[in-house]
């Protein structure tokens, strides 16, 4: 029984599964899909049924109805439902069927996307359709009553005949998905591709056409070829391994292109086979092609596949482009061992030691103006600068070992015995052991077992171990032992040449300044659950507008601005504000978001840091339509920049640039322990907050 509070998310589950078979996202693409699958309405009203009767059973069974409503456990079910209506008319047995079958499908999808998900790590595609179409069709042959009472004469085909052969068949196999095998389903459904994603439709074409070209030499038509409706299958695989489970580039395109030219093989084999029976291929080449992909191109690690589908590849493209650089790149991130600023002397595959297994580690020591790190001679350690300097916790964690008691190295000799001299090992919390080493001699404050955080003062720079002259090393490592290898990590936080680095790796003989966390700017970007706040607009100094924005948390408990017109999503990690994206078309959430799209949460005197944005943002719809189209080729051939610097305290002033169209914007913002936002000026507008 479907409860009334469960309505929305029927609705929602519904039409998300129409727009999920075409890698679409959204509810207005599902309703236009669902009413082109009217135009044979015993094929349309047999999908609602799958998914009504789908959805019951998951909800008897105990799924929760937000976690239905996405469309991931439904489509299968609606492709069951289709295929059934395509072959039987609307009746009571048909229906009866539709309901068993999609009941079926949904138990099989809740089964299978556990087992390949806990296997494999992979979706389940198409599986359960496939496996209950055959289960259908197969059965319905034995089934007279229903075969002799449901078998109806297919609609006249709703075919123009104006096109060329090949697009005449692109058309149909674009139907076909959908158990509608004409040209005017395709192009319908070409069209609401085409405006929902170039690069998808774009995709469908070049796949389509590279699929009926293969298998027409092989077989000598491809004429013939185009004509086989089972040649939807090239498109849906061009379109998931082009750009949807991999990010669009010229790479994916070509593992895309290869996985239709499988598809090739895998068809013919399925037509021989299945033919037997009476079966088409369903979609067995895609599914079995486009898996295979993806589990391959997991175990090989291929750095452009897809981690969250946001809803298409232009957004998934942008989404990469941006977040790569905006955020953390790795869970493995340290804040830098001491206060003020240090000397990286040596870093990953450095010069002298970090060699092999023990190439990622940093080493740090304090240089004067004239890059010496001692007074005087150097003959002494206390004429070193960094000598006895304190050493901080660079995470949260337990120390699990420590040693103390070695002796610090007059200078010009080395313990060959004791690698690491006096060391803190600290267990992080996310799982990683760090190793900090050469503290001085009886200097370490902490004990084994005790939890420090980030900041904790663990000891004092020392020279003990295998070490020449006083300095910090610091490195991550596979386990607790003296001979554990190392790992890759970054630093967050941290100013070189004056400019901020939310993360990254310094350069080597480069002076490097801990940022350090600052309370005052992380109360300026604290914002209130359910607060609003009120701006005027004024454009060059006269008042045009005004509006409001209110704070909220998603179910996903990530905090946003909301207005009438969109959403601006921002999130605090690393000592850092950002704002994460924009939904909607709210132009002053926009200016918000690019007046200040990210803030370090400490400060320096004219301390700069740049952003990567959101192409989207700052250009329109024909300008993002080519540098999406562009990116997939060249990531970053179109790219959106913002420079920012504090003015002071209180002032970040911006510069917005996009050098491929010739865009330059300025930008300010004032700050206020209180209201936060001040002000925000973009361009010739000003946003003034004000106590409504």
């Amino acid at each position: 029984m479907i409860f009334t509070d469960d309505i929305k998310s029927l609705f929602s589950s519904l039409l998300n599964s129409y727009s999920d078979i075409f890698f679409i996202k959204g509810i207005v693409p599902g309703l236009i899909i669902l009413s082109i699958t009217l135009l044979n309405y015993n094929a349309g009203i047999s999908g609602m049924l799958s998914i009504l009767s789908a959805y019951t059973v998951a909800r008897l069974l105990g799924y929760q109805s937000t976690f239905l409503s996405t469309g991931y456990f439904t489509y299968n079910a609606l492709l069951v439902g289709l295929a059934i209506g395509y072959i039987f008319q609307i009746s009571a047995l048909s229906l009866l069927m539709v309901i068993i079958a999609g009941s079926l499908t949904m138990v099989i999808t809740i089964v299978t996307s556990q087992v390949f998900y806990q296997l494999f790590g992979l979706q389940i595609l198409s599986i359960p359709f496939i496996i209950v179409s055959i289960l259908v069709y197969l059965s319905a042959s034995s089934f007279t009553n229903l075969y002799v009472m449901g078998l109806y004469a297919q609609p006249y085909p709703l075919n123009l005949d104006v096109f060329p052969f090949w697009f005449s068949g692109y058309l149909k196999a674009l139907g076909a998905i959908i158990f509608m095998p004409n040209e005017i389903t395709g192009l319908l459904l070409g069209l609401l591709i085409l405006i929902s994603s170039r690069i998808l439709f774009v995709l469908s074409v070049v796949g389509f056409s590279l699929g009926i070209t293969i298998y027409g030499l092989f077989t000598g038509s491809i004429e013939s070829a185009a004509q086989d409706i089972s040649g939807f299958n090239y498109i849906l695989i061009a379109m998931a391994l082009g750009g949807v489970f991999n990010i669009p580039s010229l790479k994916s395109y070509g593992i895309a292109l290869l996985g239709v030219s499988f598809a090739t093989l895998i068809a013919s084999a399925g037509h021989v086979f299945f033919s037997q029976y009476g079966l088409p291929v369903f979609t067995l080449p895609f599914t079995i092609v486009t898996l295979s992909f993806i589990y391959a191109l997991g175990l090989l690690k291929y750095p452009l596949q897809t981690q969250v589908y946001i809803g298409t590849p232009e957004q998934n493209l942008e989404y990469y482009q941006t977040s790569k650089d905006r955020f953390v790149s790795t869970p493995a991130a340290l804040s830098l061992p001491f206060r003020g600023k240090w000397h990286c002397w040596q870093g990953f595959d450095g010069d002298w030691t970090h060699k092999g297994a023990y190439r990622y580690a940093y080493d740090f020591v304090i240089c004067d103006s004239q890059k010496k790190t001692y007074l005087n001679e150097g003959k002494q350690l206390t004429d070193y600068y960094c000598y006895a300097q304190e050493v901080l916790s660079p995470v949260r964690g337990r120390v699990i070992k420590v040693i103390h008691y070695l002796p610090d190295n007059s200078i010009g000799s080395v313990d060959t015995i004791n690698n690491w001299g006096n060391e803190i090992i600290i267990e992080d919390s996310r799982g990683y052991i760090v190793k900090l080493a050469h503290f001085a001699n009886q200097s370490i404050y902490v004990i084994e077992g005790q939890w420090v955080v980030v900041g904790t003062v663990l000891g004092l720079c020392g020279n003990s171990g295998h070490s020449p002259q006083p300095h910090i090393h610091i490195q991550i490592q596979t386990d607790y032992s003296e001979i554990a290898p190392t790992l890759p990590f970054v630093f967050v936080n941290y100013k070189q040449s004056g400019r901020f680095h939310s993360s990254g790796l310094p350069q080597v003989h480069a002076n490097i300044t801990h940022c350090e966390f600052d309370l005052y700017y992380d109360q300026v970007t604290n914002f209130i659950l359910d607060e609003i706040l009120t701006y005027d607009v004024y454009l060059k100094d006269e008042k045009t507008d005004s509006f409001s924005f209110q704070v909220k948390m998603s179910d996903l408990t990530s905090y946003y601005f909301e207005t009438a017109g969109g959403k601006l999503y921002f999130s605090k990690q690393y000592g850092n504000f950002y704002f994460n994206g924009c939904e909607g078309k709210d132009p002053y959430l926009k200016m918000l978001f690019l007046a200040l799209s990210t803030l370090p949460l400490s400060y320096a005197p004219k301390l700069t840091w740049s952003d990567t944005i959101n192409n989207s943002l700052l250009l329109n719809n024909w300008q993002s339509s080519i540098a999406n189209l562009l990116n997939s080729f060249y990531i970053n051939w179109v790219s959106s920049h913002a420079e920012y610097h504090f003015d002071n305290e209180t002032t970040v002033r911006g510069k917005i640039s996009n050098r491929f169209f010739n865009f330059k914007l300025e930008t300010t913002i004032l700050l206020d322990p209180v209201k936060r936002f001040k002000e925000i000026r973009f361009g010739d507008y000003r946003l003034v907050q004000h106590t409504p």
